[in-house]
């Protein structure tokens, strides 16, 4: 989402064109699953994966076409076939999936703004998106709804058919294709747009460099957090989206949301304390401490209000996942791991191990 948000306002500054691509539905085994994007710039960048690389060389072919006309359009793959002869490419991925594929366009202002609304207000919050991918009533393919799933009211402009449908879909949290009972043989696309992961690094010391490189390499949101000037340096971290320096002995709040994943990692123990009886007092999703368990325990008992805090919260320390680190980098990468598991859901086992159950790929 951050990357492709990136790139339209690339492609805006500039009048480029481009197309938007979402997977809307998928069967058996495939690369990506509904709800991923890739947007293909007509200067030739593609943002985003929809597969290995096999699909987005195929679908470069059609975006001339709904560039100039404008008009949406739904292309189907089924790499089922053993020796996917049917499309040549050679995938193997024993899937099929449908790709919805719409025109982005600088000079069509209402359509431009339509594409910047939903891509930045996912990139804040949770928001949910309904598309209309057929419709007898042609002139309603490509209506969209950007739905606010904390609000009580549902937009007047959405059926009541649609709005039904809906509300069933908010409860079953999963992207799909819906078939509208309605007068127009109506079938929608649903889909949870979620902000991006933002990781919050308090600390700002050499090992922290790589944690936010590669952070951004995910193209995460990194903000860093130090009370020394000297460190929290933009020379040393190019790639952070906000780098915060407070009074030592104080705590910023920081603000975030479900996706906001926290690393305290400043090695200096009072100020970590601090930082600590600051985030358990504002009870956020993951904080993650650097260090080793007996350390973090000291941080603890030490302090009475992380005491009382601590027995309904989890503190992951040490932070990571034991993959064997060592260097900075290899640490970096197994804090990173674990976020990502968390954020993901995924279990952490050896894929190869897992005796067949289902991975995803």
């Amino acid at each position: 989402m951050a990357a492709i948000l990136k790139e339209l306002r690339r492609c805006r500054e500039l009048g480029i064109r481009g197309v938007l691509g979402t997977i809307i539905s998928t069967e058996g085994s495939t690369y990506q699953k509904a709800g991923a994007k890739c947007f293909f710039s007509e200067d030739g960048s593609v943002t985003g994966q929809l597969s290995g690389g096999c699909l987005e060389e195929d679908i470069k072919a059609h975006l001339e076409k709904i560039m100039d006309n404008g008009i949406s359009e739904i292309m189907e793959y089924d790499f089922r076939d053993p020796d996917d002869i049917l499309w040549g490419l050679g995938s193997g991925c024993q899937g099929k999936m449908k790709i919805l594929l719409e025109a982005f366009c600088p000079e069509n202002k209402k359509e431009e703004n339509l594409m910047y609304e939903y891509f930045e207000a996912g990139e804040k919050k949770e928001m949910h998106l309904i598309t209309i991918i057929h419709c007898d009533d042609k002139s309603r393919i490509g209506l969209k709804w950007l739905l606010d799933p904390c609000s009580k009211d549902l937009p007047v402009t959405l059926t009541k058919e649609i709005a039904s449908d809906y509300l069933i879909q908010r409860r079953s949290r999963k992207n799909g294709i819906s078939q509208i009972m309605d007068e127009w043989n109506t079938r929608i696309f649903f889909e949870i747009l979620e902000p991006p992961p933002q990781l919050v690094i308090f600390g700002a010391g050499p090992d922290a460099i790589p944690l936010s490189e590669m952070a951004k390499i995910l193209n995460w949101k990194v903000i860093l957090l130090d009370y020394r000037p000297a460190y929290a340096d933009k020379e040393k971290f190019p790639g952070a989206d906000e780098i915060i320096v407070y009074p030592s002995g104080e705590v910023p709040e920081v603000g975030g949301n479900k996706n906001t994943f926290i690393v305290v990692m400043t090695h200096h123990f009072l100020q970590d304390q601090k930082i600590l009886e600051k985030l358990m007092a504002f009870n956020q999703h993951y904080v993650g401490v650097l260090g080793p368990k007996k350390r973090t325990k000291k941080l603890i008992m030490t302090s009475e209000q992380l005491r009382l805090n601590f027995k309904s919260r989890e503190i992951c320390s040490p932070i990571g996942l034991d993959i064997g680190s060592k260097s900075p980098e290899e640490i970096a990468l197994s804090i990173l791991a674990e976020i990502l598991m968390v954020y993901r859901g995924g279990s952490g086992s050896r894929l190869y191990e897992m005796n067949g159950r289902n991975t995803g790929r």
